[in-house]
């Protein structure tokens, strides 16, 4: 399918890329996020009769290493600890699907050094934890050299985008990443932009990456493991023959000061400081949940998602009248 545009080449797509960070055991993760920036999309597009319409796809890359990881909980600390990480991860579900309520039970749990049932471990939250978040990370890593983990997860991105190419294979490109998912994502349009691979559209060749919004990034962190990978990944919408995508083009990197995983990006060196627009901090959820658990936050804040929205809205203000198509706007599906 090629994408449709309306009189001389007006925008018809906006291609969106969520990519999950560690933990999430959800393949519809992004479903609440994926609403809220509809939601606000309209919301700013309203006065606008011809407006791109947002095509959003979800990369799911756990499964990758979720296994392993079960493997080495449940042989290390038997069966009902496992029972334990799944009832964990259906309160991480709920609060990935806008729920603040579901965190309290969550923070509580962190404090319990005993359970019932679970002779055998000690504060079996924060182990949960620490098996959980820091295994993605360290499956993810130590694969990076071998056919293993690093290649089949950015497989899993490849299969996103192709999804995304079947809809808007020309359409800008619009990356909203979390967590661990952040250097996933600088990891694969680093790589697509020095390997320049042979895919058909250039959505999947990441030729359209116009906007990247990173929230609660550790990206600082690799710089120590690669002291002299400075040169962050570009975005080729600043460089569209188009004015009206060039004007629009942005990376914003959003963390929460009480996030112990995000860093700002920009004064990391001066790279990145012509690289990122801006970092931009920002609170999370109610004053209670103002934690380090505010990390798994960002996918359900509106006050990320709006200025997203509004951004991606810019295609349809700032394309010229001659240059629009004549039909009238329609809801984003």
């Amino acid at each position: 399918m090629t994408t449709r545009r309306g009189e001389a080449g007006a925008l018809d797509r906006i291609a969106v890329l969520f990519i999950h960070g560690v933990e999430i055991r959800d393949p519809h993760y992004a479903q609440n996020a994926t609403n809220v920036l509809r939601t606000e999309y309209r919301r700013a597009c309203r006065i606008s009769e011809s407006a791109p319409q947002l095509e959003v796809e979800a990369a799911y890359w756990i499964p990758v290493v979720a296994d392993g990881l079960d493997k080495v909980a449940q042989r290390a600390f038997g069966n009902r600890f496992a029972g334990w990480t799944r009832r964990l991860d259906a309160l991480v579900h709920r609060v990935d699907n806008g729920s603040f309520l579901a965190m309290l039970p969550l923070l509580a749990s962190g404090l319990l050094w005993r359970v019932p049932g679970l002779p055998n471990v000690h504060w079996p939250t924060l182990r949960w934890a620490f098996t959980y978040f820091v295994g993605d990370l360290v499956a993810y890593q130590d694969a990076e050299d071998t056919d293993g983990n690093y290649q089949a997860i950015h497989g899993c991105i490849d299969d996103a985008l192709a999804k995304l190419a079947e809809r808007a294979p020309q359409a800008p490109l619009c990356v909203i990443a979390h967590s661990l998912g952040t250097v996933i994502a600088s990891d694969h349009f680093y790589d697509l932009q020095q390997n320049k691979p042979a895919f058909p559209t250039a959505v999947q060749r990441g030729e359209t990456l116009t906007f990247l919004y990173t929230l609660g990034s550790p990206i600082a962190l690799w710089m120590v493991r690669y002291p002299s990978f400075d040169k962050p990944v570009r975005l080729p919408g600043r460089d569209d023959q188009r004015p009206e995508i060039r004007a629009a083009a942005q990376w914003v990197n959003f963390y929460d000061p009480d996030d112990i995983v995000g860093y700002p990006l920009k004064s990391l060196n001066d790279e990145y400081r012509r690289a990122v627009d801006r970092d931009q901090a920002i609170r999370l959820g109610p004053i209670l949940a103002r934690t380090p658990v505010s990390h798994v936050e960002y996918f359900n804040s509106r006050r990320i998602m709006r200025p997203i929205a509004e951004r991606l809205a810019r295609l349809a203000t700032d394309i010229p009248q001659s240059r629009r198509g004549r039909r009238r706007f329609r809801a984003p599906r």
